[in-house]
């Protein structure tokens, strides 16, 4: 059996090693925290994620905790709609889910002996057709082949395509989490709006749990504390419409988190040999588009398939970036775009993309909807 190490346990490795496992192939997941968890709060799983879901025998379980979505709503910063996109079209729903209910989803469907936790990956080197890692705690362990799922900073990426650092686009983003549910808030509903160099969002996640979202055109990297950010959010969005602040101040100061936001530009190749690169570690990608954890799912059911049928990883891998890099290139650079729309803040140049959007409505949902119609 082809034994495949994967370093980093979050969604894409756990997801990645579901895969494997039921595609026949051995994985072993190298993770450095001493716990299996997942940060976040919540996350959109659109129909192409859910579509793996359903492939892999979890969409049951994902809809029992999470929340069916069926309208993603852009608003100006009054609450004036600009456009509305029907999302329950599709034969497959659309998943408000907390990120660590998705992860326990992911690595409970595999033997637990298959994830090694506690373990810093150190460098790696090619044995013939074999691939050897070692770790810092002195382990060497030797596989079929090696895949990086180990976020943003990669060590795999930085092995593979060097050091070059990600880039800053200049944006902070706030994450929250709260029983508190808006009485304008309608069901199904994510409620997302539009102001002068900042935005806010809100879904409910199932379980009666309320997830919000900020974000804020920075030039400066933050290091607030948790109860400062719950303060500078009052502060920020205090004229917003009264359902932003009520969520914030309902929400604990320790439930929030924040991150500021970075991508690279897509940059092949991202595979050498018998060893290649899932999720962020390939391509990082701004949240605008909320494809991240999507194509990262979508990743790891693809490279599942190369793997049955190339037993060779090394052209299994090609085949998997061949099939990869131009949706993600793709999802990148349009998040990339939306962001920056994001950052106009002077009210004439607000005003136009406003008008703009409302105008160019049925293009904006059809966009969306050939993203979440790829099915892996």
């Amino acid at each position: 059996m082809t034994k495949v190490i994967i370093i980093g346990g979050g969604i894409g490795g756990a997801a990645t090693a579901l895969s494997l496992y039921r595609a026949g192939i051995e994985p072993v997941v190298y993770e450095r925290t001493k716990q299996l968890r997942e940060v976040g709060a919540g996350i959109a799983l659109w129909a192409n994620a859910t579509h793996i879901l359903k492939q892999l025998g979890l969409l049951a379980q994902a809809l029992e905790v999470g929340c069916v979505i069926t309208n993603y709503q852009f608003n100006s910063q009054s609450g004036k709609e600009l456009v509305n996109i029907t999302l329950d079209n599709y034969e497959l729903p659309v998943i408000g889910i907390h990120r660590a209910k998705l992860h326990q989803l992911l690595w409970c469907n595999v033997s637990a002996d298959k994830f090694i936790l506690g373990e810093t990956l150190e460098r790696f080197e090619h044995q013939n057709n074999r691939v050897v890692a070692y770790f810092r705690s002195g382990l060497a362990v030797e596989a079929d082949a090696l895949i990086g799922a180990d976020g943003l900073h990669s060590r795999v990426r930085a092995a593979i395509l060097g050091l070059e650092p990600p880039i800053y686009r200049n944006f902070q983003t706030w994450r929250g989490l709260t029983n508190r549910v808006p009485k304008d808030y309608r069901p199904g509903y994510i409620h997302e709006f539009l102001g002068r160099g900042k935005a806010f969002g809100f879904m409910m996640l199932g379980e009666e749990k309320m997830y919000w979202y900020a974000a804020a055109k920075s030039s400066i990297k933050q290091s607030n504390t948790p109860v400062c950010f719950s303060k500078q959010l009052e502060t920020m969005y205090q004229d917003w419409p009264r359902a932003i602040p009520e969520l914030i101040a309902a929400t604990e100061p320790m439930n929030i988190l924040t991150t500021d936001l970075y991508d690279r530009p897509p940059k092949q190749p991202w595979s050498q040999r018998n060893i290649t690169l899932l999720g962020d570690a390939a391509h990082p990608m701004l949240p605008t588009m909320g494809q991240g954890a999507c194509t990262a799912l979508e990743d790891a059911y693809v490279i599942a398939q190369c793997l049955q049928l190339h037993t060779d990883p090394s052209i299994a891998f090609k085949h998997y970036e061949s099939a990869r890099f131009p949706r993600t290139k793709m999802i990148v650079e349009q998040s990339l775009h939306s962001a920056k729309m994001g950052e106009l803040k002077h009210p004439l140049t607000v005003g136009l993309r406003n008008l703009v959007m409302k105008i160019m409505g049925s293009a904006i949902s059809n966009g969306f909807k050939s993203i979440h119609a790829y099915r892996a």
